[in-house]
């Protein structure tokens, strides 16, 4: 069973859903323009590679189109890269978004796990080094900036992993799709160097999951090698048309980052002021939050009872029953979980 953000009751209209990492200022309005022409030409196959989205992205970020791979949102990614990579060991960085694991148990994987500390949950380079050293995995899984922590490792602190990991002829596997949220920099800039292959999504930050758009970024021959074992025509022609608009619309993603910065911001400062929770800091469109009494699933039926869902992390490995992750929304929405945890909390 997949436990992951979304709420589906019959009653989903009524109900405040922080649960999902989404952009809550909605879909580009010259997106949805565009798609109602694309429409016309649905009786069309797409291109069976999504050449036009590659190489638009090859363009926009300075790379070649031979570097990129498209997915069917970046979940398909994750499990084409184990299944084409079929890595006897990988060391997995937690607690972190769970379909990892998953993805490389099914390709026949054995998983190790390394776990960031409860205090702050930031990476330990050193710590991480001599992991790798013990274990000498064929993989190295990091999601950065990381969910559901929030926790963002800069891209020169990894240099001394990339090192080590290209000395045992490993991957570094590294989930930037959050990183839209965030003004930090990518780690695109190894690519031709290391064994590094990054997944993105445009899911999250244009606020699009029904269409399913993910991307990867590696070296032509870790790409190639995922073409070898993925299917055609995973990217339909909607989402194959979205890609450059969405690239092209600076207007919509400055105004994303001006509002994020004000209200996460507003969101932290007043969850920091109700007793009894901790709030981890966060350079992600969420927070995690440890509850310091009570349990995630207790304030969790409180909070539905209030028709406000959010996501208990109990399911995260490396996280306790007392760990909820809650996304930030608007102003309005934002005050209404910050008093129904304020009233909770005085329990």
């Amino acid at each position: 069973m997949n436990k992951h953000g979304g709420y589906y009751g019959e009653d989903h209209q009524e109900i405040t859903d922080f649960s999902v990492n989404i952009n809550p200022l909605g879909v580009p309005e010259l997106l949805i323009e565009a798609l109602k022409k694309e429409l016309e030409e649905m009786v069309r196959y797409p291109e069976i590679d999504g050449i036009s989205g590659r190489e638009f992205l090859a363009h926009h970020l300075g790379l070649k189109s031979e570097n990129f791979i498209l997915g069917n949102g970046a979940t398909e990614l994750i499990y084409l890269f184990a299944r084409s990579i079929r890595a006897e060991k990988v060391l997995i960085v937690k607690p972190t978004f769970t379909e990892y694991s998953k993805a490389f148990e099914l390709a026949g994987s054995s998983i190790y796990n390394y776990y960031t500390k409860e205090e702050d949950f930031t990476l330990q380079i050193e710590e991480l080094i001599s992991t790798i050293d013990h274990i000498k995995p064929n993989v190295l899984v990091i999601c950065n900036p990381n969910n559901p922590t929030g926790v963002f490792t800069e891209s020169k602190e990894l240099i001394p992993v990339l090192d080590k990991l290209k000395e045992i002829n490993a991957y570094l596997f590294i989930d930037e799709s959050f990183i839209d949220f965030t003004d930090k920099e990518s780690c695109m800039s190894f690519v031709e160097e290391y064994n590094i292959f990054i997944l993105r999504s445009m899911t999250k930050i244009y606020a699009v999951p029904g269409l399913r758009i993910g991307y990867g970024i590696g070296r032509e021959d870790i790409v190639s090698k995922l073409n070898e074992m993925k299917e055609p025509w995973t990217i339909n022609s909607l989402a194959l048309r979205s890609i450059p608009l969405l690239l092209k619309d600076d207007q919509y993603l400055k105004q994303t980052q001006q509002w994020y910065f004000e209200e996460k911001q507003f969101l932290y400062n007043e969850l920091r002021s109700i007793p009894d929770i901790k709030i981890i800091p966060s350079e992600t469109n969420f927070f995690l939050i440890k509850l310091l009494r009570h349990t995630s699933e207790s304030l969790k039926e409180y909070l539905l009872d209030k028709k406000i869902f959010v996501r208990s992390c109990k399911d995260f490995e490396g996280l306790s029953d007392k760990y909820i992750r809650i996304a930030v929304r608007k102003r309005e929405e934002n005050m209404k979980i910050i008093y129904a945890i304020k009233k909770y909390m005085e329990q």
